[in-house]
């Protein structure tokens, strides 16, 4: 009898002794990929009827360019689009419902604010041009003295 007690005795303390199997460890996800999205520029415009715009010009998140506008308080991402002459950018998602949004720049520093139907946002034919903006300039201080 003593020689169990003594051989159940050491078989209690071995197992103490041994680790008890780890759990799987949880795999690490790769790290993010930083955003690519920045603002370059923001430029503010005066557009015919007095509507302010601004525009910040810069990159999305996957590093692509794109364009926000600011009108009335709302803001919209827009996307170039090829259009000849200058830059064109556009966007599903207009000031009207169902109607898209493109801003277009051209050669001579304008900028045309346009909509047509956000299916035919993309072609330049199909838009109207709403309003004409220009980069707002402040008044020269020495010609308001």
């Amino acid at each position: 009898m003593k020689q169990i007690l003594t051989l159940s005795a050491l078989l209690v303390l071995a197992a103490c002794g041994q680790k008890a199997e780890e759990a799987p460890k949880a795999e690490t996800a790769a790290p993010a990929a930083p955003s690519l999205a920045k603002a370059i520029r923001t430029v503010a415009y005066t557009c015919e009827k007095d509507l302010p715009i601004t525009a910040i010009y810069g990159t999305n998140a996957q590093g692509k360019p794109d364009v926000a506008l600011v009108i009335r308080g709302d803001d919209f991402t827009l996307t170039p689009t090829d259009a000849t002459p200058g830059t064109r950018y556009t966007t599903q998602y207009g000031l009207e419902p169902g109607m898209g949004l493109a801003w277009w720049e051209q050669p001579d520093g304008s900028v045309q604010l346009q909509q047509a139907p956000f299916k035919e946002i993309d072609d330049p034919a199909k838009a109207t041009t709403l309003r004409t903006c220009r980069v707002k300039t402040e008044p020269d201080a020495a010609a308001t003295k």
